[in-house]
């Protein structure tokens, strides 16, 4: 059984009975007052999938080793090299019920593609970072909704690709309430024709599967 919360953006609180995994801990929910830091729980591991700034903040990261100096950071070889500037650890390694695909970021106005680390946990769930690369996925897959390198096209198509049970919308910190309800319930609307089922919370909620 793991609950899963949507803090903001891509950020995600993925609690298991074995660990509470914090994802993408970015400047959005750390300085937007949008999530209420105090609510955030006993975070035992953190997964950073890319080194842009929406998904990790060294403040953040920071603030979350304050609060529990065993914290242990894990990403990939750009998001150490990153951390290491600001005297935070990183370990590349793969923990145990853990398993990653090393792809590329969706391609950036200037041309980048970042290298980025996608991770499922316990089988259960995925998050892909910003990357529509990941060749498998578990039942639960979080899915990136309106991006500067792909679109909600792009979205339902990678859905239908992996073929997730259910999805849990993530990226779209700069719409509106209202906007983040109208993307989701129009990808939903699309998804559910194919068996795949997004489930609709915005910030601050959760479910369990």
């Amino acid at each position: 059984m793991a609950t899963i919360e949507r803090l903001t953006d891509s950020c995600l609180l993925v609690t298991t009975d074995s660990d509470a995994t914090l994802f993408d801990p970015g400047f959005h929910p750390f300085t937007s007052g949008d999530l209420d830091l105090g609510s955030i729980g006993d975070v035992s591991r953190v997964f950073i999938t890319h080194e842009h700034g929406d998904h990790v903040s060294p403040d953040f990261v920071r603030w979350l080793i304050d609060r529990r100096s065993d914290l242990t950071i894990y990403s990939n070889d750009a998001v150490m090299s990153f951390l290491r500037k600001h005297d935070i650890e990183v370990t590349t390694s793969v923990p145990s019920g853990v398993s990653v695909e090393d792809v590329l970021h969706g391609r950036i106005p200037n041309g980048a593609t970042p290298p980025n680390r996608a991770f499922t946990i316990d089988g259960v769930f995925t998050h892909p970072g910003d990357s529509r690369e990941p060749t498998s996925t578990a039942p639960v897959l979080a899915l990136p909704l309106l991006v500067p390198w792909d679109s909600a096209t792009g979205a339902v198509e990678f859905a239908r690709r992996l073929r997730p049970s259910q999805v849990v919308a993530i990226h779209d910190f700069y719409l509106s309430e209202s906007g983040r309800g109208w993307i989701r319930g129009m990808v939903g609307d699309v998804l559910s024709a194919d068996g795949i089922e997004l489930v609709d919370i915005d910030w601050g909620a959760s479910f369990t599967v």
